[in-house]
């Protein structure tokens, strides 16, 4: 028997304090942190998460919440930045495709057209043990996630980016931002050159 998936975004505090995630959601900390983790990204402003639901357990999710402060993109004092974080699905359910769909019901093409959206895409977050993947075919495998909903690759002079080739950024521009958010993107994409520092970045 196929199992029930409810796709929820976003998803209360009350009803994700009901729900504990899945045991094996524990790519970044174990299940019980992160899931006291996407509590507290719900009480935030600006930050959501979106869940999929099955028999009484969180089995897949994303969270969409200002970049922290101590992140580049963290730095700005505009509004508009929104960073895509963590991503999850239970290995038990991948082969159901959680997470593409849970991000088609969190970025639909309308939406966050004022925003810029960011992915930082980490090799030491991938699950290369469950999937038997290599660090590329699994940085190929989110880029293919996230370009459904709009996300493109771009250049930056990051260092935690640029610093192994598994790594990549990801955004997705709205069409209604101003120009001085755009302007500050740019500028913080590529900090290093801002600050005069000597890095070749632009390629």
């Amino acid at each position: 028997m196929m199992p029930e998936f409810q796709f929820m975004y976003p998803t209360p505090t009350e009803v994700l304090e009901q729900h504990p995630l899945h045991p094996h959601l524990n790519v970044f900390r174990p299940a019980y942190k992160q899931h006291a983790a996407l509590i507290g990204i719900t009480g935030i402003p600006s930050g959501s998460v979106g869940t999929v639901l099955c028999e009484g357990q969180v089995v897949c999710y994303a969270t969409l919440h200002p970049p922290d402060k101590y992140q580049r993109f963290g730095e700005s004092t505009l509004e508009g930045f929104l960073e895509l974080g963590a991503v999850e699905s239970a290995p038990e359910y991948r082969s159901q495709r959680l997470a593409r769909r849970l991000l088609d019901v969190m970025v639909p093409p309308e939406s966050f057209q004022e925003n810029i959206l960011i992915a930082t895409l980490y090799h030491w977050h991938y699950d290369l043990e469950n999937t038997g993947l290599s660090t590329y075919a699994y940085r190929r495998l989110l880029e293919k996630l996230y370009s459904r909903v709009g996300f493109e690759v771009v250049k930056t002079d990051d260092p935690e980016i640029i610093s192994y080739p598994g790594n990549a950024l990801m955004v997705r521009i709205g069409s209604r931002i101003p120009e001085d958010l755009r302007a500050e993107f740019e500028r913080l994409r590529f900090l290093r050159q801002t600050r005069g520092l000597d890095f070749e970045a632009r390629l």
